[in-house]
């Protein structure tokens, strides 16, 4: 039906005011790389049973489920009990769409199993759990519902409880008593199983904190004991999550952050917090917070008395110079952030880990896309705005675009540079032709500029369309940059009125080759001689192949096609010194450096 809808939509366009629009993904490249996880344990669990997601994998603990099908992540939910949630959607555990040809609005998708467990030894046990409908995802619809089933003594599934489709900005606890003999065997299991759409990332769910345990008396279902964080660790700089580190040095004070927002939540144990940070080059612990003492101890109150606990009095302060290294050019440091708490709090969500990156590109966006964002009119433009802290090259610009239903990587698009007129985009300076490069793995696609040139202070990159279709670039929704986000659908620019960020980044650099920055994949090609004079010989792993050469500036400097797997390339016009041939194929693209003499 969503489908259906989709394409009525699209079809009208033409009679529909020219608009941004906002389209759920129909993959999770996340995913992409999972293996099945089916695992049954030799012996049964023994009680408590807990798990709250908060460890940094896509796929939930085999040690404690048997079978697991949904996304754990920090990114869909909204205050969440503890930082992780495991989501139910309409994928698979590949992260790709189950069904594209559904008859029924909702069918089953995802399962989450959990090993077998002995409840022989209790009278009575509860299993407790959050779930969340929707969150930063998309609302699951009335016919949609989550399911929660226990396994009976005589290994038939029975519906315990469910949950109708719906919007939620909190998290609701649910509690069920186990107390009839027979779930009370030593080989119990439950599940939850949701009913989506199954032809995308459709109707999420969203499930922390769960705990199967004996029930003494009611305290025991009252409060977790547990204070954690709630959402992953924010970059240290101001604008960017990430930006060269030739533009941040000698600018630390104009573009760090003054303080760092960490979110806690009290589930009702101690007020008590100790809280640092710690920042590590290499390996080396070069700076901590607070600079007197080892840590920082803090009042953190229940979340039902008053919400999410921020350190805003004092808040946690950053220093301009922690981030100091030797290297010229790019450079990699790894913020730690720790939460000291009373003895029998869950250690597991006690600590964030952040990876400040510096290289050559400007990034709003964490690398994870929630959305795809389009604008439906021929001839919108898209602009995105960047400050270079000195005069540099625009080399390349990344893009991420999910794959969709419908792909448009046949449609072109002008590719396009602007100066700044007044905080909006001015005058274009460049525009080329390109199309848009689906990707299954989430990873971006290199632009590469046919044409190099310098710029100075704020510019903007993105794009001018030629047709009304929906080019569908990644939107992030953890993400703010709408301030630096602008749209045209005719004369006027617009800031886009849907918060995220694109996942479009520039790569300046005014030595380094840009090519650098991808992996060269040295075995998937033979390419000799190499030094080379007036040709080199290409022996490739399948047909049909383009072949492109790159200069040490990222410049194309020649490219033809071959059908054959093998072929020679006249390199004698040429100027001495080191290049870079890149394959392309449908498979993969691949790359090796060599060298004219």
């Amino acid at each position: 039906m969503r489908n259906i809808l989709l394409i009525v939509i699209l079809f009208h366009s033409s009679f529909l005011k020219g608009q941004e629009v906002i389209s759920n993904l129909v993959s999770n490249p996340i995913l992409k790389s999972n293996k099945v996880l089916v695992k049954q344990n030799k012996s049964a669990i023994t009680l408590p049973f807990f798990d709250d997601f908060s460890y940094n994998s896509s796929s939930a603990n085999i040690d404690l489920w048997q079978q697991s099908s949904v996304f754990i992540n920090q990114t869909y939910p909204i205050n969440p009990v503890t930082i992780g949630v495991a989501t139910f959607d309409g994928l698979d555990q590949f992260g790709f769409a189950r069904d594209f040809a559904q008859n029924n609005p909702s069918e089953p998708s995802d399962t989450l199993l959990s090993q077998q467990i002995d409840l022989s030894v209790v009278d009575t046990a509860y299993l407790m759990f959050y779930f969340q409908g929707k969150g930063m995802g998309d609302a699951p619809q009335n016919q949609d519902r989550l399911v929660l089933e226990f396994l009976n003594d005589t290994l038939g599934w029975e519906e315990i409880w469910i949950a109708n489709g719906q919007s939620m900005q909190e998290f609701e606890k649910v509690i069920e008593l186990i107390s009839e003999s027979k779930f009370l065997h030593n080989a119990f299991q439950f599940r939850f199983r949701n009913y989506a759409t199954l032809s995308g990332n459709f109707d999420h769910w969203h499930i922390d904190y769960i705990k199967l345990d004996a029930f003494i008396n009611p305290n025991d279902t009252i409060k977790l004991n547990d204070v954690s964080f709630v959402y992953a660790a924010p970059s240290f700089l101001k604008r960017y999550e990430q930006m060269p580190w030739t533009h941040f040095k000698n600018n630390e004070a104009a573009e760090m952050n003054d303080t760092a927002a960490i979110f806690l939540r009290n589930n009702g144990a101690s007020i008590n917090v100790d809280y640092h940070y710690n920042i590590y080059e290499n390996d080396v612990n070069i700076a901590h917070y607070p600079t007197l003492g080892p840590t920082r101890n803090v009042s953190v109150f229940d979340f039902d008395s008053v919400g999410n606990f921020e350190f805003t009095n004092p808040p946690i302060s950053i220093n301009s110079s922690v981030f100091s290294s030797l290297f010229p050019d790019s450079v990699s440091f790894l913020v730690q952030h720790v939460i000291g708490t009373g003895q029998e709090d869950n250690k597991f969500n006690d600590t964030l880990y952040y990876q400040q990156e510096f290289n050559s590109s400007f990034a709003y966006d964490d690398g994870t896309a929630e959305s795809a964002y389009g604008i439906n009119t021929i001839g919108a433009k898209l602009a995105y705005q960047f400050k270079l802290n000195r005069p540099d090259t625009l080399r390349a610009i990344q893009m991420y675009f999910p794959q969709m239903l419908d792909s448009v990587n046949h449609i072109p698009f002008y590719l396009t540079v602007w100066d700044n007129n007044g905080g909006q985009p001015g005058n274009i300076i460049h525009q080329q032709l390109v199309y848009p490069e689906h990707t299954e793995n989430g990873e971006f696609h290199y632009y590469y500029l046919d044409s190099l040139f310098q710029l100075i202070g704020t510019f903007y990159v993105g794009w001018e369309q030629t047709t009304s279709d929906l080019l569908n670039i990644g939107l992030d929704k953890n993400k703010l940059a709408n301030d630096y986000m602008f749209y045209n659908i005719g004369s006027v620019w617009n800031n886009s009125a849907y918060p995220g960020a694109w996942m479009i980044r520039p790569i300046v650099n005014m030595e380094e080759v840009v090519l650098s920055q991808v992996e060269l994949k040295q075995n998937s090609f033979i390419l000799y001689p190499n030094p080379a004079k007036q040709e080199i010989n290409i022996l490739l792993n399948s047909t049909d192949n383009l072949i492109s050469i790159y200069n040490l500036q990222g410049m194309l400097v020649k490219q033809l096609f071959v059908d054959d797997k093998k072929c020679k390339v006249n390199t004698a016009n040429l100027p001495s010194g080191m290049y870079v041939v890149e394959i392309n194929n449908e498979k993969n693209r691949s790359f090796q450096k060599f060298i004219i003499e």
